[in-house]
Formats: structure tokens, C-alpha cells, sequence
């Protein structure tokens, strides 16, 4: 049996880590309830932005530009995987992995040619698992990639298929949808 003295330092330790824990929950709920709430604005815009062009393509005018023409013969294409560089988020690192191995199967037998595209190290890490080649890895992008950044890489894609190297960009990634999430209330630790 033990001695009153360990039990006792051994109790305290459990409550220090139920402590830790407890605070790396609360954080990890703010973080994605932040990110909840900034995918929830972009869908908004994304669904305004999509009804606007609806609008104009029932209108009738004529409307040449080389990103709105869909080519007869899709020959090569680019699959773009949007995940993670840490982890508490396995949920959605999850989901985008299941979202793009079902794509890229999809794209490979569709295409002569598919250039696969990671962002994140979690999607890195699991291509890597299933000896999937990536072509090209970003692992600098945070919370909140700058526009530059982003820039970067969209006008390569731009340039790439107005010019006709590439016939097609797919993107895996996930929505989310939620009506109303509550962060936990402080509870005695």
C-alpha cells in the first residue's frame, strides 16, 4: 500500500493536469469557434458572389474571359488539400483527407495527369502515410495567411490555366454548418 504522502502528491498531480486540460479545451473551443465564425462569413460571401453571377449568366450578355470558358478536353489537372499545421482539429483534418483521397481516385482516372497540392502539415503527413506523391507542400500558411501569400500560389494557378497547362483546379476541402455553438460553461476543476 501506498503512503499517505505519495497518495497525496499523486492526487495533486491528477488535478494539475485536469487543470491543464481544462484550460487547453476552453482554448482549443475559442479557436474553433473563431474559425466557425469566419467560415460561416465566407459562405455568405461565397453564396452572394455565386447568386451574382447566376444573375448575370440569365441576362444573357456576352461575357469572353478565359477562367469562364470550360474546355472540350480535360487532360491535366491540379487537386488543391487544405489542412492543418497542428493538431486539435482531427475532426477536419479527417474529413478533408477522406474528401480528397475520394477526389484524387476520381481524378486519376479522368485525367492523363494530376498535380497534387498540400497545404498544412497534417495533409503532408498523410500522403506521406499512404505513399501518395505531392508535388508541391506549403507549411507556412497560419490562423490567418496574408493575402500575399495567398496571391502567390492563385496567380500561378490563374496563369497556368489561361495558358493552358492546366485544365482544371479541384480543391478538398470541407463545409461546415451549424446553427448555434456554445462554449462550456466554467466548471469546477
Amino acid at each position: 500500500m501506498a503512503k499517505a504522502r505519495a497518495l497525496d502528491k499523486r492526487r495533486k498531480a491528477i488535478k494539475n493536469i485536469r487543470k491543464i486540460t481544462r484550460t487547453m479545451e476552453l482554448i482549443a473551443t475559442a479557436r474553433f469557434k473563431k474559425a466557425m465564425d469566419r467560415a460561416q462569413a465566407a459562405t455568405s460571401y461565397t453564396k452572394r458572389i455565386t447568386q451574382l453571377v447566376a444573375d448575370l449568366a440569365a441576362a444573357g450578355l456576352e461575357v469572353k474571359h478565359p477562367l469562364l470558358e470550360k474546355r472540350d478536353v480535360e487532360k491535366n489537372g491540379v487537386l488543391i488539400v487544405l489542412t492543418s499545421n497542428r493538431g486539435l482539429c482531427g475532426g477536419y483534418n479527417g474529413g478533408v483527407t477522406r474528401a480528397a483521397i475520394e477526389r484524387y481516385g476520381q481524378l486519376r482516372g479522368a485525367l492523363e495527369s494530376i498535380k497534387l497540392i498540400v497545404s498544412g502539415k497534417r495533409g503532408l503527413a498523410f500522403c506521406k502515410y499512404r505513399a501518395i506523391p505531392v508535388d508541391i507542400a506549403y507549411t507556412q500558411f497560419e490562423d490567418k495567411p496574408s493575402f500575399e501569400q495567398v496571391n502567390e500560389i492563385a496567380t500561378k494557378l490563374l496563369e497556368d490555366y489561361t495558358t493552358g497547362k492546366i485544365d482544371r483546379v479541384d480543391i478538398a476541402y470541407t463545409t461546415v454548418s451549424y446553427t448555434h455553438l456554445t462554449l462550456p460553461t466554467n466548471r469546477e476543476v
